[in-house]
């Protein structure tokens, strides 16, 4: 993708370090046996975090990507339907 924002890159990239720094959280709670409840809420965290990285990436996909694509010639309308389906999986 072209005239990608290097700020909006930072910001995708400090989220997904986020996720994995509670990835790896939950690795050690699991080790050290902590209580389920914790390790719940760890779960949630990632993925309120997971959910927060899609929300930018998608407006990345919809600012960039598909004005990209229908200005390389695909048709409207083809654009328009991938994009819808696309981001519909978001809410599945």
């Amino acid at each position: 993708m072209k005239d990608v924002d290097p700020a909006e890159t930072k910001k995708i990239m400090t989220r997904l370090k986020t996720v994995r720094g509670h990835i790896a959280g939950v690795e050690r709670m699991m080790e050290e046996e902590k209580s389920c409840e914790e390790i719940l809420l760890q779960l949630v965290a990632i993925r309120s975090a997971v959910h927060k990285v899609s929300v930018l990436v998608a407006q990345r996909y919809a600012n960039g990507c598909l004005i990209e694509a229908i200005d390389q010639g695909e048709e409207r309308q083809e654009v328009l339907n991938k994009a819808i389906e696309t981001l519909m999986k978001l809410n599945q």
